[in-house]
């Protein structure tokens, strides 16, 4: 199948372009910058455009059967919030006008875990759980959620979108956190817990979205619930070091938010702790993947197993980056 990918270049993107690829699809990568393309097989196709901006992406669709939108920013600070919200919803926009234009048989929309909600007591949360992250004021969560909204909207209608939905994703130098914990510069974790998947189950569930997803729906992909501090220390302990880790309590975790929120606005960065993170501290980013499971097929590999596999994965490319 002809096959449009857009956010391709992406952590997530790259290993869903891949995998594409040798499954013998004809994969077409919408590309902002042609600085990461070098990361993509030599066979893909690429088109250059910006999805917020309709005239640059007119035609990117015409001639596929498929599109994988998983294109958007990820902000949790407040100065990048609104130009994060407007990527999502409006970009979403355009490209399902574009899909609608060129008829595909499948639209599916790359949400997120957050888009679903958060979890006050540690309950993982389904498809149906009510959402709270607006009342939480969460902007990586409204976002995504809106984005759903808009093809969910149009599912409606007989348009073939459906969203797929994973929880924090992992692989090779992903989270953010994860080399700087495994070298022992980071040793608090906020209090609450988080659900983790490995990229490579992610794109399985992409894929078999793309053969088995119902238009109209959203599905989870997620994979082990932990604490916070227990996903630190398997790090710690993972990457041979010493095992040491605090937990960080909300109001600490917004004292350090407020500081580094204000340095955001001066370095031009995202915060490091954002306040939107201080916010779910003592909260759940648990979820249940039973809908995936059983409706799909599809199947979550152990957390140890991953993070191993980062973490080897993580050494090996730091290795190549020093100069010799």
């Amino acid at each position: 199948m002809r096959v449009l990918v857009t956010g391709g270049t992406g952590f997530l993107g790259r290993h869903l372009v891949h995998a594409l690829v040798e499954r013998g699809h004809q994969v077409t990568v919408l590309y902002r910058s042609e600085k990461r393309l070098h990361h993509l097989p030599k066979d893909v196709q690429t088109i250059r455009g910006d999805v917020k901006d309709a005239d640059s992406i007119q035609g990117c669709a015409r001639g596929h059967e498929v599109v994988f939108h998983l294109a958007g920013e990820v902000a949790w600070g407040r100065r990048l919030r609104r130009r994060m919200l407007e990527g999502h919803l409006v970009g979403t926009r355009h490209l399902i006008a574009e899909a609608k234009r060129a008829e595909v048989a499948r639209f599916i929309l790359t949400s997120s875990a957050a888009a679903v909600g958060f979890s006050d007591d540690g309950t993982p949360l389904d498809e149906y759980a009510p959402f709270n992250g607006d009342r939480l004021n969460i902007g990586y969560a409204i976002a995504k959620r809106k984005a759903e909204e808009e093809v969910l909207r149009e599912a409606d209608a007989g348009f073939p979108g459906l969203c797929v939905n994973p929880s924090v994703i992992v692989g090779p130098r992903s989270p953010s956190f994860l080399s700087r914990v495994a070298q022992g510069r980071l040793r608090l974790a906020p209090a609450g817990g988080v659900n983790l998947v490995d990229v490579r189950d992610v794109v399985e569930g992409h894929l078999l979205a793309m053969e088995k997803g119902k238009p109209g729906t959203r599905t989870i992909l997620a994979g082990t619930n932990l604490p916070l501090v227990d996903v630190f220390q398997q790090i710690q302990h993972l990457a041979g070091g010493e095992v040491n880790v605090r937990p960080l309590s909300r109001s600490y975790a917004r004292l350090v938010a407020i500081v580094a929120e204000m340095a955001s606005w001066i370095n031009g960065r995202d915060a490091a702790l954002a306040w939107d993170l201080a916010t779910l501290t003592n909260r759940y980013a648990y979820y249940d993947a039973t809908e995936a499971k059983q409706q799909w097929g599809w199947q979550a590999r152990p957390l140890q197993e991953t993070l191993s596999w980062a973490l080897a994965q993580t050494g090996d490319n730091d290795k190549q980056a020093r100069p010799r």
